[in-house]
């Protein structure tokens, strides 16, 4: 009689046995391109700190074009792409640090965590991280120089504190929003879930597809109907966050904007200039991110923007 027992199947051990020498040998050699790999990034943080020193090593763009192309590569595998997509931000961080040590300031008022943890997620879960009260605290960490990056909440139509209206600066000295955490959503999310964002003294990279912040300060008198059917005939789209109103001659806009978009994106001069300067006294950019990938647990397969507002 065959036993019902795996255990004792000596022909059944001796298979499983060889499998998981072929996974321990595959192990080593992942082992070995990872030690190798981080002796490059080595390289890499040595010559940028030998050309650019003190810059933020964080090329925002160049790691989210780099994590949907490995999630593209695991389609129609039996790998989870998000899974794979989570291994390599988790490995982005850990180079990135080990190019340069990054400090993170987060948005933690009382008890909530959730801005911290998204910045493990995002970041990894070797960088020192200040926990802050409030989010003007998180902005001063970046600017003067106690945090790379800061984690704050998406901004959402219900805040009483228009924390944005401090980053309203031209000068390249002003941190700049250039990721959403988390980057990749799973398409069963709580609506409610935090959604942050991140902010650094970097220039936004442009990739394959984004979001932009915008600020528009506006005449009081300019309705934001008027507003959203100038952006529909430059064909155009906005989605209007919130509206702060600083003073009683000017309303402040609010705006995410599907692309990247800087003072000479082709369809914003023309949109400014059916407007004319008497309706739109200034622009404020306010930064860009390469739009989340939503992640389908039943296809494994990726889709873009699935941007939202989260929770404070």
């Amino acid at each position: 009689m065959t036993s019902s027992n795996p255990g004792d199947n000596s022909e059944f051990n001796s298979e499983l046995a060889a499998f998981r020498k072929q996974i321990d040998d595959i192990d080593d050699k992942l082992i070995e391109l990872l030690i190798q790999r981080i002796g490059i990034v080595k390289q890499v943080g040595a010559l940028k700190m030998s050309n650019a020193p003190g810059q933020c090593p964080i090329r925002a763009g160049r790691e989210a074009d780099m994590v949907r192309r490995i999630m593209k590569k695991f389609e129609g595998t039996s790998f989870f792409p998000a899974a794979a997509g989570a291994i390599w931000r988790t490995l982005i961080g850990a180079s990135t640090s080990v190019e340069s040590q990054l400090t993170i300031s987060v948005f933690a008022p009382g008890q909530n965590n959730d801005y911290y943890w998204l910045g493990r997620e995002y970041f990894g879960a070797f960088n020192p991280t200040i926990k802050q009260p409030n989010i003007k605290r998180v902005i001063g960490d970046v600017m003067d120089g106690k945090a790379s990056v800061g984690i704050i909440p998406m901004p959402h139509h219900t805040d009483t504190e228009h924390w944005w209206t401090n980053l309203m600066q031209p000068s390249k000295e002003m941190p700049r929003i250039f990721a959403q955490v988390p980057f990749i959503y799973p398409d069963s999310m709580d609506k409610d879930a935090p959604i942050g964002l991140a902010l650094a003294c970097i220039e936004p990279e442009e990739t394959a597809d984004d979001l932009s912040l915008v600020v528009m300060e506006t005449d009081y008198n300019v309705s934001q109907h008027r507003l959203q059917t100038a952006f529909a005939t430059v064909k155009m789209e906005a989605r209007w966050i919130t509206i702060a109103s600083l003073s009683p001659s000017s309303r402040h806009h609010l705006l995410e904007i599907p692309g990247f978009i800087t003072p000479e994106h082709a369809g914003m001069k023309s949109l400014l200039a059916s407007l004319g300067p008497a309706s739109v006294l200034q622009t404020y950019y306010l930064g860009s991110y390469a739009a989340p990938v939503l992640m389908s647990n039943t296809e494994k397969k990726p889709a873009l923007h699935a941007s939202g507002n989260g929770k404070k």
